[in-house]
């Protein structure tokens, strides 16, 4: 969710319609969310924690994931939900060309 936002990618964007330029978008913005994941110690669900004990805080960072209906941080739109194969994708319709 967070990586397609960053490259402006719709999560219903089949990957075989991806042309160059939106294929390196997307590798440049996986690598990013996924430095800043790390970085912030991973996404804690439920009660989960490092072999430290820490919770990650990386969802205090999501754009997209898990905002239905708030404003989009880019453009003010409302972010939507839709399910795609049993699983929830968030995106901004404005931003997600």
């Amino acid at each position: 969710n967070e990586s397609l936002f960053l490259a402006g990618i719709r999560p219903q964007t089949s990957a075989k319609d991806l042309d160059f330029e939106s294929s390196r978008k997307l590798v440049k913005a996986l690598r990013h969310t996924l430095r800043l994941a790390i970085k912030a110690g991973g996404s804690s669900i439920r009660d989960f924690v490092d072999s430290a004990g820490k919770a990650g805080y990386f969802q205090q960072h999501y754009a997209v994931y898990g905002r239905t209906g708030e404003a989009c941080l880019r453009c003010g739109g409302a972010i939507k939900l839709m399910r795609q194969g049993q699983r929830s994708s968030f995106y901004c319709a404005r931003c997600q060309a």
